[in-house]
C-alpha cells in the first residue's frame, strides 16, 4: 500500500473512531440528564460517578486508538 493511500485510511480510521467517541459523549450526557430528572436525589451523585466511571472506560480504548493512528501517521 502506497503512502498516500495509507494515509487516506489512517484519516478514515480516526474520523471513524472519533464518531463513535462524539456517540459515546451524547449518551453520557443524555443518561445524565435523565438521572438528573429521574434519579432520588440521595442517589444522583452515587449513580452519577457510576456512570462516569463507564463513560471514561468506554472512552480509553478509542482514545488510545487515536493517539496510536496519529502517532504512527505524524501527526501526533
Amino acid at each position: 500500500m502506497d503512502k498516500a493511500a495509507n494515509d487516506n485510511r489512517v484519516t478514515e480510521l480516526i474520523w471513524i473512531l472519533s464518531t463513535t467517541l462524539a456517540n459515546i459523549d451524547v449518551e453520557y450526557e443524555f443518561e445524565l440528564a435523565r438521572i438528573r430528572a429521574t434519579a432520588e436525589p440521595h442517589l444522583t451523585a452515587i449513580i452519577m460517578d457510576t456512570v462516569r466511571q463507564r463513560y471514561v472506560e468506554r472512552r480509553t480504548h478509542y482514545v488510545q486508538q487515536i493517539a496510536e493512528l496519529r502517532k504512527r501517521s505524524g501527526e501526533g
